[in-house]
């Protein structure tokens, strides 16, 4: 074995799961991130954890309304992963800018894209620190799935957006 810097190690794994956060943004707009790092912590009751950078708007609108929307995106939604992951919604209303298509999530009125695969809706329970990202626990409320799309996921260390195939 060699070693590595942990920032390579994605390579390793791929394919990543890379996902959209979207939050209640101040003027009650949806606002949209690009995240990789999440995970589900338990089924009973549902708990699901993502990690975002300090600085990110995300997390403050987190914080503040303690309400997310995890929307795994379907393959048509590559080019709106990278639009998202390149500029903040802090200034920039993504979904105009970037004209994406968006649809109701039962039980919130945080929107998500269409052509999502998965959408959880979840509640904040609690922020740990994680050096110079926050974890981010929280309760599902619900989850709802798209059977019709297929997940996008980053390859190559999230170098490369595409479907996963089975081998």
């Amino acid at each position: 074995m060699n070693k590595i810097a942990l920032a390579k190690a994605p390579e390793a794994t791929s394919p990543n799961p890379i996902t959209l956060i979207c939050t209640k943004k101040a003027d009650g707009k949806t606002n949209m991130a690009t995240i990789a790092w999440w995970t589900y912590v338990s089924f009973n009751p549902g708990m699901i954890a993502v990690a975002i950078n300090n600085g990110a708007h995300t997390g403050e609108r987190i914080r503040e309304t303690k309400e997310l929307v995890l929307a795994v995106p379907g393959t048509p939604l590559a080019q709106t992963l990278i639009q998202c992951g390149t500029s903040s919604g802090r200034d920039t209303d993504k979904i105009t800018k970037f004209g994406i298509e968006m649809e109701a999530v039962d039980g919130t009125d945080i929107k998500v894209p269409a052509h999502t695969r998965l959408a959880i809706h979840a509640e904040l329970k609690e922020c740990v620190d994680g050096g110079d990202h926050t974890l981010y626990v929280c309760t599902v409320k619900d989850a709802f799935a798209n059977d019709d799309e297929d997940s996008l996921f980053g390859w190559k260390g999230y170098g490369e957006l595409a479907a996963a195939q089975k081998k």
